[in-house]
Formats: C-alpha cells, sequence, structure tokens
C-alpha cells in the first residue's frame, strides 16, 4: 500500500471508542484557491486503530481546529445504505501522526471574528 500524508486541522473533536481501540476524525485540508479565487479545502475522513495513540494523544490531545500531519494509507468501504441502496466511501487508516497544534495549548474560549466586531460595537 502507498502511503499518503494530509495536513490539516480536524473538522471536529475526534470520536474515540471507550476502550481506544477505535478514533475516527474527519481533516480538513486547505490546497489553495481555484480560478475563481475561492478557496479549495478537501475533507478526508480518518480511522486509527493503533490503541496506544488513541489512548495517549488523540483522546487527550486533539480537538476541533487542532492541526496534524496525519500519514496513511487509503481504504475502500462499502456498506448498504439505509435506503438499501450499495455504497462506497474512503477513508484514511492512520499510520502516523504528528501534532502541530495541541488542544492543551489552545485557550477555553477563541473568540470568533463576529465576537470581537459586537465587543467593538459595544
Amino acid at each position: 500500500m502507498q502511503n499518503v500524508v494530509f495536513v490539516g486541522r480536524l473538522a471536529a473533536d475526534p470520536q474515540v471508542t471507550e476502550d481506544f481501540a477505535k478514533a475516527v476524525f474527519r481533516l480538513l485540508e486547505n490546497r489553495g484557491r481555484d480560478a475563481s479565487g475561492a478557496e479549495r479545502v478537501v475533507g478526508i475522513n480518518c480511522v486509527s486503530w493503533a490503541k496506544a495513540l488513541n489512548e495517549r494523544v488523540i483522546f487527550p490531545g486533539l480537538a476541533s481546529g487542532c492541526e496534524v500531519i496525519a500519514v496513511g494509507a487509503f481504504a475502500d468501504n462499502l456498506y448498504e445504505a439505509n435506503d438499501g441502496g450499495h455504497r462506497a466511501s474512503k477513508e484514511l487508516v492512520i499510520r502516523s501522526l504528528t501534532v502541530l497544534d495541541w488542544a492543551s495549548d489552545r485557550p477555553a474560549h477563541e473568540p470568533t471574528a463576529e465576537a470581537d466586531a459586537a465587543s467593538l460595537a459595544a
């Protein structure tokens, strides 16, 4: 299998099973701008089956917005949807993960641009 590398930010907090056997998260990678000037963002579903990584890094250290370098291999999943149709999806099976922005390094509340503008208007 070929390894692929994604550098991006978590779209939401990771979901980790109680026994730490599986962790799932979505990674968003900025790919620059298209011809019209709009940002190109690619999202990839990631899964980690490494219990130690899930317990010691992903669960305590990652949250929505954290930046990581994810290395892994794509896996194809076939499943039956609720409507009875067959679907396929791809996910990145994590082989290694480098954290660039830990959740503990982030402030508890990061103000948004709208909140900043509202506080200035008040």
